[in-house]
């Protein structure tokens, strides 16, 4: 119910973000991913569920563009949970794309995504690609889209934000080897911490 409750609040922070895109108030993929950071980071410095969350944002402007060309990803999103019943610190690398549904991307945009993907799944299987729409955010694995032959990125991210931030809190993603010591190692635009503790003894 506590990680239900929390991926609620994720799917909220991020469709506030969203709104301000589909408003034209926001334009650039760059620009989206910070405003989205910042819904996320605000929705969570409380408690939800029983469990006391904070959030913090570390940004990166010097050489971004030679830090996301390495890397692959432009974010990356940390969460770390210690209760009775579960602990855990991890991070998930990802990388942002601004498609409509039914849009295609050229084949230069793809395979320029595909080696983005490349360059995650280097660093870790848990890489994802979120793609910003005006009907909302879709999320898919990096492995997925870097082995598909479908240019329709809306479609290709085939879970909603809430199912994302779901499975990450509940544990099923993420990379245990990326903890917050080593996401300072891997400089990207923008990296989102996430903790909570509590007495929670049930799911």
């Amino acid at each position: 119910d506590s990680m239900r409750a929390a991926a609620k609040v994720a799917d909220k922070a991020t469709a506030r973000a969203i709104k301000k895109y589909s408003e034209g108030l926001v334009t650039d993929e760059d620009d989206l991913t910070g405003v989205l950071i910042g819904s996320l980071d605000a929705a969570f410095d409380r408690q939800v569920e029983g469990l006391t969350w904070s959030s913090s944002i570390l940004r990166h402007r010097r050489g971004v563009a030679a830090q996301e060309k390495r890397i692959g990803a432009d974010m990356i999103i940390h969460v770390s949970l210690m209760t009775p019943l579960q602990n855990y610190s991890k991070a998930v690398l990802v990388q942002a794309k601004r498609h409509e549904p039914a849009g295609q991307m050229t084949r230069n945009d793809q395979a320029e995504l595909k080696n983005q993907c490349g360059k995650m799944l280097e660093i870790s299987p848990a890489s994802f690609v979120f793609n910003y729409a005006q009907r909302g955010m879709r999320c898919g694995s990096a492995s997925k889209i870097k082995g598909s032959s479908n240019r329709d990125l809306y479609d290709a991210c085939n879970w909603t934000s809430y199912r994302f931030f779901l499975e990450l809190f509940r544990s099923p993603i993420g990379d245990p080897k990326l903890t917050s010591a080593y996401v300072s190692d891997l400089p990207v635009p923008y990296i989102l911490e996430l903790s909570a503790e509590g007495d929670i003894h049930s799911e």
